[in-house]
């Protein structure tokens, strides 16, 4: 692109969506405040005195609209936002208006960016078929500057909308990008056969058609690939990473299959290579089946399966329970495991029935989800089937807690409060509580959620008074209230944490070398 005069930019001002100028700052309203009268507030001016790069890095972590507004406050600045290493160009486009003037607005940027090279390179907008060729300029204006992170990252009003942005042939070529993320990007089966994405080590593809050929494709023209994610993605029922040795971290976030194969359409991962497995997300018509991930260190079964009608429920349940415990005698080994409400409630419903856990040599277990005293018997399943867990994470408010309905039919089962139900395990050995058991980690304690708040001082109560090695408990505890500072605190509701704290430290200890804290902040 055509780099203009300094004289030029020295004379242009910005906004976000058109370019002015302007003779002089007197007439601009956006003009610097008067300057202080008094001489020692004159001489503090601390990010002026900063060196240029020092400047340009701070401006990098802003959207390109909001640094090129800085030109405005001096001469020096006039030409600084050229030169940082992120362009960020991210627009919510209400209209095609909005949409085209965020286009011209990219366009002139990109006329005055003077760097050699650039870091990051992102645009987020809402594409229609009209903006392809002005998409593909700025496409290529990165890749000639050695960019080292591309991001296209679209988005669209109406779900199936066909406007997907189809990558220019240029792009699957030998880039320079080690991180390359796609929302809404349509690829092309045939030239993924000739893929050469050389120095790519981060991958992710959202909302995007893709077969298991493509996959293959990707895996093959990736040598250095470390890290996948799929989201949202669809047209496959294989991932097979034996094609990449170099690949350690796989990702996926939901998926669905075809309307005809309602629970029948499955999923396999075969992946000899993987350190770490994510399952994530919403899963649509789908379910997933563990093939080979013998050297899996860390896995995430934090998805969650469609539920069916009300008639086939019995049947539901049993397919949920089947598809967890293969998923769970797959991943017997890994070291760090992380549980989801989905699958919390299901073993819940395996262990009110009498049915057990796969063994486990997990160390660090983690559960997300708001814990009621449903779950109670899922984490009982747990602590049974991990007689080498060293350390409990609680996660009380994941980003993700959809839970399903229970039939009525387990309703008898459940007719315990969680002191009663800890209290029939008293007798019960728990391995990994009598051994191994050293460290327990719990985020999110509102302590304003009575019933939370409940099920946590018993849970606590239970595992001081049965874990022998414990080392540390540590609770976080928090108001989920809106504009809750500790400024605003009530003496009453410090009263309440102090009483907490208190009867924390009151109970019963099974280890000498326990130590309890309770740490408190508020949204």
């Amino acid at each position: 692109m055509r780099q203009p005069s300094e004289s030029s930019v020295n004379a242009t001002i910005w906004d976000s969506t058109t370019f002015y100028r302007t003779p002089n700052l007197k007439n601009n309203p956006l003009k610097r405040p008067r300057s202080c009268q008094n001489k020692e507030c004159q001489k503090v001016d601390r990010i002026s005195n900063l060196p240029d790069p020092i400047i340009q890095h701070i401006l990098s972590f802003l959207p390109a609209d909001d640094a090129i507004k800085t030109c405005i406050l001096s001469k020096r600045w006039d030409t600084i936002w050229t030169l940082v290493p992120n362009l960020i160009f991210r627009r919510e486009c209400s209209c095609s208006q909005e949409a085209e003037n965020f286009a011209v607005f990219v366009d002139k940027a990109l006329m005055h960016y003077r760097s050699p090279k650039v870091k990051k390179f992102l645009v987020e907008f809402e594409f229609t078929e009209c903006f392809k060729a002005q998409v593909d300029s700025w496409v290529d204006f990165a890749v000639r500057l050695k960019v080292e992170e591309l991001c296209l990252e679209f988005h669209r009003e109406i779900a199936d909308d066909p406007d997907y942005y189809y990558l220019p042939n240029f792009l699957y070529n030998n880039i320079p990008a080690e991180k390359l993320s796609l929302r809404f990007c349509a690829l092309s089966p045939n030239k993924l056969k000739q893929v050469s994405w050389m120095s790519l080590k981060v991958l992710s593809i959202s909302y995007s058609w893709l077969s298991n050929e493509m996959i293959k494709n990707i895996c093959l023209g990736c040598s250095l690939l470390e890290y996948l994610k799929l989201n949202q993605c669809c047209g496959f029922d294989q991932i097979n990473t034996n094609f990449s040795s170099s690949l350690k971290d796989l990702v996926v976030d939901g998926s669905w299959g075809p309307e005809d194969k309602f629970g029948d359409f499955v999923i396999t991962i075969k992946g000899p290579n993987l350190l770490s497995l994510t399952l994530a997300g919403y899963m649509h018509r789908a379910n997933y089946m563990l093939l080979d991930v013998s050297s899996l260190v860390e896995a995430n079964i934090g998805y969650r399966m469609k539920s069916c009608s009300h008639g086939c429920r019995s049947n539901w349940y049993s397919a949920h329970r089947s598809v967890l415990h293969d998923l769970l005698e797959k991943l017997q080994h890994v070291e760090k495991l992380t549980i989801g409400t989905w699958c919390l409630q299901v073993l819940s419903i395996s262990e009110v029935k009498g049915l057990s856990s796969p063994t486990s040599a997990c160390k660090y277990l983690t559960l997300n989800k708001k814990i009621n005293k449903w779950d109670l018997p899922g984490i009982a399943s747990l602590l049974q089937s991990s007689p080498n867990l060293q350390k409990l994470t609680i996660n009380l408010m994941p980003s993700n807690n959809f839970e399903f309905e229970l039939d009525r039919s387990f309703y008898k089962y459940y007719s315990f409060d969680g002191e009663e139900y800890w209290s029939l395990y008293n007798q019960r050995i728990f391995k990994c509580l009598v051994l191994h058991l050293k460290s327990v980690e719990i985020f999110g304690f509102d302590t304003s959620c009575s019933s939370l708040k409940l099920v946590v001082d018993q849970w606590v109560q239970f595992l001081l008074k049965n874990a022998k090695v414990l080392e540390n408990m540590i609770i976080h505890a928090q108001r989920d209230d809106v504009n809750r500072t500790w400024m605003s605190v009530e003496a009453q509701e410090l009263m309440e944490l102090l009483e907490l704290t208190q009867a924390f430290l009151s109970y019963p200890r099974a280890s000498p070398n326990a130590k309890v804290m309770l740490e408190s902040c508020f949204k």
